[in-house]
């Protein structure tokens, strides 16, 4: 088809054949009526907003709280490691009284109770700890396996939706 482009409205014409055939076709096809429409659109935008909005909250506060375990994690370390060192020079400079005798003794003590009275061999000891510890690690990993799926179901479900919360915030307000 060719397009003249000398005529005045040879633009003018197809785009009204256009807009009167699109009309026709989404009434014949419309599933409800266009304020139900309208309504659902706004619904869903609103909804889908609430949603958004709670999980941008949601990563902020899970932000917020890994921050502070960390800095809390961090201080922690610190002190201890503050109060290790303060309590060793005490123990290597103080030339009065040593904690050690006392130390090595309670250590010769558990040492003897332990062998005493434990009801598995060391070996079998620790082939159970380290069986705990592989449960153990199997379980946080698939937690963190299933944390992660979880928020990138979510990230997907907020990127999906924040295009069609635009989109349908722009049909209710200029209808």
């Amino acid at each position: 088809m060719k397009e003249s482009t000398n005529k005045k409205g040879s633009i003018l014409i197809p785009t009204l054949v256009g807009t009167a055939v699109g009309a026709g076709i989404a009434l014949l096809l419309a599933p409800k009526a266009g304020r139900t429409i309208r309504k659902d659109l706004k619904r869903l935008a609103e909804d889908t907003r609430d949603k958004v909005a709670e999980v941008i909250d949601d990563g902020r506060d899970i932000y917020k709280e890994g921050r502070a375990v960390v800095a809390r994690t961090v201080k922690a370390g610190k002190e201890t490691y503050d109060e290790g060192t303060e309590k060793l020079e005490k123990i290597f400079l103080k030339k009065e009284r040593s904690y050690t005798v006392p130390i090595l003794a309670g250590g010769l003590i558990g040492a003897s109770l332990a062998l005493l009275l434990t009801p598995k061999a060391g070996k079998e000891v620790r082939e159970d700890i380290k069986r705990l510890a592989e449960n153990t690690r199997e379980k946080v990993v698939t937690a963190v396996d299933k944390g992660i799926d979880r928020s990138k179901v979510l990230y997907a479900e907020a990127s999906k939706a924040i295009p069609e919360v635009v989109e349908a915030g722009k049909k209710v307000f200029t209808h």
